[in-house]
């Protein structure tokens, strides 16, 4: 009888096991596994490039600096130009840029990291807060700023 009560217990294990796997590929189909690996790195890297070169103007929760520095929380500017977003991080700004309705124009300066670190960072920003950009992959960013128009 303690054999049947085992035995009936580890089907009931099995098939509970397997029930999540299907729900997990449904859930990311649109990435492979390698791609969720490089999203997560990415991100953890990203947080600690922000928190070096961007969160003293931009704040650690993304949200600007009153009409200083524009937000990247839910920011429409950074979401609908990533390659532009891409050239400021890297080479600074110090043109006038509008984002979420409200004109900005404090110079920003470029950062000292390489287009890896600028994928790591905007993978970070475009996934933060709310937004909801994917992986930033650094051979797109070597594209975007070879492309890099005038600051």
């Amino acid at each position: 009888m303690i054999n049947r009560y085992l035995m009936a217990l580890m089907v009931a294990a099995l098939f509970a096991c397997g029930g999540g796997k299907e729900q997990n590929e449904e859930e990311n189909s649109g990435l492979n596994s390698r791609d969720e690996i490089r999203l997560k790195q990415y991100q953890v890297q990203g947080a600690k490039i922000y928190a070096t070169y961007c969160a003293n103007c931009h704040q650690q929760d993304g949200k600007g600096l009153a009409s200083l520095y524009p937000p990247l929380a839910g920011a429409d500017y950074l979401l609908e130009n990533l390659p532009r977003a891409a050239c400021i991080i890297k080479n600074g700004q110090s043109k006038e840029i509008e984002v979420n309705g409200v004109t900005y124009n404090q110079m920003m300066p470029g950062n000292p990291i390489t287009n890896l670190e600028v994928a790591e960072v905007l993978t970070y920003i475009a996934n933060a807060w709310g937004n909801e950009a994917g992986l930033v992959g650094v051979k797109d960013v070597d594209k975007w700023i070879d492309e890099c128009e005038e600051n």
